[in-house]
């Protein structure tokens, strides 16, 4: 049996455990984890790495530029070792490090030393090569992000909003997922004070990652100032479990993505997934997800569009059966569909 190293551990990360059962599913024995990448204590058949930061800016001993020199050694005695390497895109850069040469640099050494890049969507491959630079021989594949349907889902509306104290007659907008500056909370809550909606409600559930500078200050003050003294919004700073996921999805009546700045975005899968219609950005690949199925968009970074995309959606004639019509899209993207594409692009290793 050959095997497939996915250098990322699979704790709270369902992209690498559905990708992980994917390649299993196709015969294939998956080993996880960063240190047998920056170790090299294996020899696997193929290599699929997905957030190259994980190797170097939140683990490894020395400096980030030694992390980085010792990640880049790591890649390149795989090379040695005719081991291929595949490379989802998921960003540009990391997030909130956008312009770091540092990150530039391992990014266009991971890119380089890819045998198949993997995209989510048509547009990403030349998004990276107005950054990057591609050796001729490298392989290219695009698959859609694979859908989240193994999340549990066996609770009710009526019965999440219960467990969260919601009214039961509000109309409910979920932003879900890690809370991060690019992410545009402060649109989100301008927008929402202004939206002529008399049963709105604003449910915030994810780890809050807070922002640093004056910018910072004032998305932690509005967040804390809202929460205390707004009626029609709940926020939820923490990281949510999976088993309770559901809750927060089938207590929503639409998903809504605050997005500044992104390539792609696993909460439009996620929302999409669950059966409802996603209010997000015209941006990178969230724009092609969004636009498969019966979704609203609006353009990034005005207030005043975010308010219109979130009354548009309140207006719509049947939002269940939009919401019926984005699941029905989302079980098409398959985590098989991936693997699949990226072993087809290597012969040697199918």
């Amino acid at each position: 049996m050959k095997s497939v190293l996915i250098p990322h551990q699979t704790s709270n990360n369902i992209y690498i455990r559905e990708l992980g059962r994917a390649y299993e599913a196709l015969g294939w024995r998956v080993v996880y984890g960063s240190e047998n990448l920056l170790e090299c204590n294996l020899s696997p058949d193929l290599v699929h790495l997905q957030w190259p930061e994980e190797m170097y800016r939140w683990r490894g001993d020395g400096t980030p530029t030694e992390r980085v020199a010792h990640f880049e050694q790591s890649l390149a005695r795989l090379r040695q070792r005719n081991v291929p390497m595949a490379m989802t895109i998921h960003n540009l850069a990391p997030h909130e490090h956008f312009d770091n040469p540092l990150d530039r640099r391992a990014y266009q050494f991971a890119i380089s030393n890819a045998s198949v890049i993997h995209h989510h969507c048509e547009k990403s491959q030349g998004w990276l090569g107005e950054l990057y630079s591609f050796n001729p021989d490298t392989q290219h594949v695009v698959a859609p992000h694979g859908h989240y349907g193994a999340y549990p889902n066996t609770v009710d509306a009526a019965s999440a909003r219960a467990q969260l104290g919601i009214p039961p007659g509000a109309f409910v907008y979920l932003h879900f997922g890690l809370i991060r500056g690019y992410k545009g909370i402060s649109n989100l809550l301008a927008a929402f004070d202004q939206l002529k909606l008399p049963s709105k409600y604003l449910l915030i559930a994810g780890q809050y990652s807070k922002p640093g500078g004056w910018a910072g200050l004032v998305e932690r003050t509005q967040l804390v100032l809202k929460k205390r003294l707004s009626g029609n919004l709940k926020l939820v700073g923490t990281s949510i479990p999976s088993s309770e996921i559901q809750l927060y999805a089938n207590a929503a009546n639409c998903l809504v993505m605050s997005h500044r700045a992104g390539l792609n975005s696993g909460v439009a899968v996620l929302g999409m997934s669950f059966g409802k219609v996603v209010i997000g950005p015209a941006l990178g690949c969230i724009e092609s997800v969004l636009g498969s199925g019966r979704n609203v968009t609006f353009q990034p970074g005005s207030t005043q569009a975010l308010t219109d995309a979130m009354a548009q959606c309140a207006a719509k004639p049947d939002l269940a059966a939009d919401g019926a019509f984005n699941h029905q899209v989302a079980q098409q993207w398959t985590w098989t569909r991936i693997a699949q594409a990226v072993l087809d692009k290597l012969p040697c290793a199918a």
